[in-house]
């Protein structure tokens, strides 16, 4: 299997040479890449004519020769013959789930869709089977293959509701017409076509990852090597869709429209999710009844909440951002630039799109948002409620005390709750004066977030030194550093800490292997086991009835050592139920250590006796 560093840089060498091929000899790259999306659906028609072929073998066989039947029944060759066609006709049939959310009708909603019947017309695209609105700041066509891998699209338009609000229906169209136009006749028919299978093939893979059998398996192997292949030699042309379905969209409005949707939807949800969304979370903190956003973030969005200044600043901030190496969007500044127009400033619509299309009905919309809002988050409003108290209370307690009398424990909460819920307070002082009392990777480790956010470059240095302290926080470690130094335009320096987050990823990902699975193979040790631990399980067993012994054995780990894995062993009573008694201690158990549960006498016996003859008797009823 190949780490990630090894993965990634394959699909960066792959994305480099179809970008120069494309270049240099498009035709030949088209070539290609057809001849690649050919290859996924050959191997999945191939898969189905050799089931196809071996049924109909098989009944042909069945009418000329009574014997080759009866010889296949007695060499159980028709049961394995049989249970493989199942099993790959239940892979190659992937169900996939369709998008959920608010649904639209022409009925109640005629403006909105003869809109998107003018605009399909005009660009001869595929028929939209359903509209659904979502809370987000977001437009999208998902295509839901009826057929899992064998196609017969269902369409839906998905169409965030805050976006509605932030623009006009001009701009809201350039939207619209972007997302449809790279289905439709009016782009590349090949571009198109690149464009959907690309989307077809990561859907499969989706569905493939959820189904547990062997002929799924098999058909993983294949598309976890064919899948991110294709996505990555088509990349070239992917990101030229995204330039075409801009060009489609200031054709069928205009350029000055699809350039101020495009600034819109780059900066004014940004500046929504700080000036709206933060401030409106903030309130879980102080009011303990749930309050519904929808309705006011529409009064919001009608003030014109933005000062000029704030704008164009934020509009200088996302043209300077360049084009990702693996983002098929295009950066804003490309996007404009291939448009052919200066980059406006984002505009607040004096009557948005929602207000137009959903009419009369924006106010019932609205309220509906804000019924389900209410319905999912307010539970979880209540408990931030509550949580955010008790932290407040505690950070008052903690502030009587005298600084010279508090204990490294009490420091370090102050330091962490001041962090927390005082933002006018500078937090560092604290955690500093926490680390000169005390070693903790943990306060190294903050004390560098905290530096590098500032840009400070003493951050490197104790972010380094937490993580040589601790390995379990070297992958959210490099991440801080790769950003910092990427933030600076040091882009050697973030390559560096990039790949030393890549081999991480493959460590921590080993890591989870070893405490996911147990085997024959592996050794097992006597138990050093803390007290704490012995006691949980000791008062789990003692609560389950039908536990008679219990044997601990450790599962020595070659990643994070410290980490424990340890292995239990129950007898039980002559009548009772071994799945049940496993369950039962599960549900009683809370330890940080990972555990597998084994039945003495169970179906894992071997692997019991092996943990008995290293292990210790820690319990008898």
């Amino acid at each position: 299997m190949k780490t990630t560093a090894e993965q990634r840089a394959r699909l960066e060498a792959l994305i480099r040479r179809a970008e120069q091929e494309a270049q240099e000899r498009p035709g030949t790259y088209r070539a290609k890449v057809g001849l690649l999306a050919l290859l996924g659906y050959a191997v999945i028609f191939g898969v189905l004519f050799i089931l196809l072929a071996l049924s109909a073998g098989i009944g042909w066989a069945a009418l000329v020769s009574t014997t080759f039947v009866i010889f296949l029944l007695k060499k159980k060759l028709i049961i394995v013959i049989v249970g493989m066609i199942y099993v790959l006709l239940r892979a190659l049939w992937v169900r996939f789930e369709a998008p959920e959310g608010y649904r639209l009708t022409a009925k109640a909603y005629p403006q909105l869709f003869e809109r998107l019947k003018s605009l399909s017309r005009r660009l001869d695209a595929p028929r939209i089977h359903q509209v659904i609105l979502t809370p987000e700041a977001n437009a999208a066509i998902v295509q839901t293959p009826r057929l899992g891998v064998f196609g017969w699209p269902k369409n839906t338009l998905i169409l965030g509701l805050e976006l509605l609000l932030s623009l006009t229906p001009a701009q809201a169209d350039a939207v619209i017409a972007h997302e449809l136009g790279h289905l439709s006749a009016a782009h590349s028919r090949f571009g198109g076509w690149i464009y959907r299978v690309r989307l077809g093939w990561q859907r499969i893979m989706e569905g493939l990852a959820h189904q547990q059998n062997i002929g799924a398996s098999l058909m993983r192997r294949f598309f976890d090597w064919y899948a991110p292949t294709f996505a990555a030699y088509s990349f070239a042309l992917a990101r030229s869709n995204e330039f075409a379905a801009d060009a489609v969209s200031a054709q069928l409005t205009s350029s000055a429209d699809a350039a101020q949707a495009l600034v819109n939807s780059h900066v004014v949800a940004g500046l929504v999710n700080e000036r709206y969304w933060t401030p409106f979370f903030q309130q879980a903190e102080r009011n303990e009844q749930p309050v519904a956003p929808f309705g006011s973030l529409r009064d919001f969005l009608r003030e014109t909440p933005f000062s000029i200044d704030e704008l164009r600043g934020k509009v200088v901030e996302a043209l300077a951002v360049q084009t990702g190496h693996y983002d098929t969007h295009p950066a804003l500044y490309d996007r404009l630039q291939a448009l052919q127009i200066d980059a406006p400033l984002p505009k607040m619509p004096a009557l948005s799109a929602a207000e137009v299309w959903l009419g009369q009905q924006l106010p019932g919309v609205l309220a509906d948002f804000d019924r389900l809002w209410l319905q999912h988050h307010g539970e979880q409003w209540r408990e931030r409620f509550q949580y955010c108290r008790q932290g407040r209370q505690q950070l008052a307690e903690l502030a009587q005390i005298p600084a010279d009398a508090m204990t490294a424990e009490q420091l370090w909460r102050l330091a962490t709750l001041t962090e927390e819920f005082e933002s006018d307070k500078d937090p560092l002082p604290l955690y500093q004066r926490y680390r000169a009392m005390q070693a903790d990777p943990d306060a190294d480790f903050v004390i560098g977030r905290l530096l590098l956010k500032r840009n400070n470059p003493i951050g490197v240095a104790a972010m380094q030194v937490a993580i040589e302290a601790k390995p379990e926080l070297a992958l959210d470690g490099y991440r801080w550093l790769e950003h910092f130094h990427r933030s600076r335009g040091e882009q050697a320096e973030a390559e560096q800490w990039q790949h030393r987050a890549d081999r991480q990823m493959d460590v921590n990902r080993a890591a989870d292997l070893e405490r996911q699975h147990l085997s024959h193979k592996d050794s097992l040790i006597e138990p050093q086991v803390d007290a704490a631990t012995l006691a949980a399980l000791r008062q789990a067993a003692a609560a389950v009835t039908g536990i008679k012994r219990l044997w601990l054995a450790e599962k020595p780990m070659q990643h994070y050592p410290d980490a424990k894995t340890y292995v239990l062993v129950f007898a039980k009573d002559v009548f009772a139920k071994e799945q049940k008694l496993t369950q039962q201690l599960l549900a009683r158990l809370s330890l940080p250590h990972s555990l597998f549960i084994l039945g003495k006498s169970g179906p894992h016996k071997a692997l019991a006796k092996r943990a008995l003859k290293v292990g210790s008797e820690i319990y008898r009823r």
